[in-house]
């Protein structure tokens, strides 16, 4: 079968990492189409085809599949290409303002992304964020301990895409000064793709979301990079934090070193074993192969 799926924008390159997955592990043959691959702050992400009205290539590919995945956004100009496909829908960014019931109502059947806080605003069935732990892995880091932080918002406390920007500024600055001379703040922020990865993989500690007791992409990244990963979930195989505990929370990483190498190895054990790619694809696979059009 062919398979078009479409993005207005990167969404932080999960459905870059949701192409190579299926061209690597199924017989499904796959076109990743982008209205743009970089945002307006001038990040760039890995792009396999742009829509365009001189690339002939991407709106055939459009035309020829037999099922189309649409992420987050419905780009009105899709419906002069489409040949009545099947339609998936599915959401990353949680609700707010934007066209995404459009889209809804456009496919066939719609999902979001198997995170907690997703199944739990949209009221629908969450498709796992894919990365392969075959192409991203740890490296032997010296020096320093390093806390890396990757906010992807500025929103404030009480939204539910907060992660709480200003107060985990204040409290990584707080243990910089405070231990100095042992640990050393990654904050990431406006980096491209490949950049955010890198500081990620040299990081020992990632904090993804003491806020919202939900967990993105970045945490499967960590694992990934074999990082301790916090989050205020408890959930293997993550390390347990909300804001009010996260300075003493790192303190005792920082002093307790078989700790922390044990939640480092713990995150890549899990992600070997229970969010591997090859296995996870086959979610999508089951949907690809076996959705109807209404």
């Amino acid at each position: 079968m062919k398979l078009a799926i479409f993005s207005r924008t990167p969404l932080a390159a999960a459905p870059w990492e949701l192409f190579k997955a299926v061209r690597k592990y199924t017989d499904i043959e796959v076109v990743y189409i982008n209205k743009t691959f970089r945002y307006a702050d001038g990040r760039r992400f890995p792009f396999h085809l742009l829509l365009n009205h001189s690339n002939g290539r991407a709106m055939q590919s459009l035309i020829k599949a037999d099922v189309w995945h649409i992420h987050n956004y419905l780009l009105p100009e899709l419906k002069n290409f489409h040949q009545g496909q099947p339609v998936i829908a599915q959401f990353h960014s949680l609700p707010r303002q934007g066209n995404w019931p459009d889209l809804m109502d456009f496919a066939d059947i719609s999902y979001t992304i198997d995170q907690p806080l997703h199944i739990k605003e949209y009221k629908l069935p969450g498709l796992p964020n894919l990365i392969d732990p075959d192409e991203y892995f740890p490296i032997r880091r010296e020096g320093r301990i390093k806390i890396a932080f990757a906010p992807s918002s500025k929103a404030p406390i009480g939204m539910l895409q907060s992660k709480g920007y200003y107060e985990v500024k204040k409290i990584l600055n707080e243990v910089a000064h405070e231990r100095q001379d042992e640990a050393e703040i990654m904050w990431i922020e406006g980096q491209e793709y490949e950049i955010n990865l890198g500081m990620k993989q040299h990081s020992h500690i990632l904090i993804d979301d003491v806020v919202t007791g939900n967990w993105h992409r970045t945490s499967l990244e960590g694992c990934a990079f074999g990082c301790a990963v916090i989050n205020k979930i408890q959930m293997d195989p993550f390390f347990f934090s909300d804001l009010e505990s996260l300075k003493s929370k790192l303190l005792m990483l920082i002093d307790h070193p078989n700790i922390l190498k044990e939640y480092q190895e713990k995150a890549r054990r899990w992600i070997l074993s229970k969010w591997h790619a090859m296995d996870l694809v086959k979610r999508y696979e089951e949907v690809y192969k076996g959705v109807k059009h209404v």
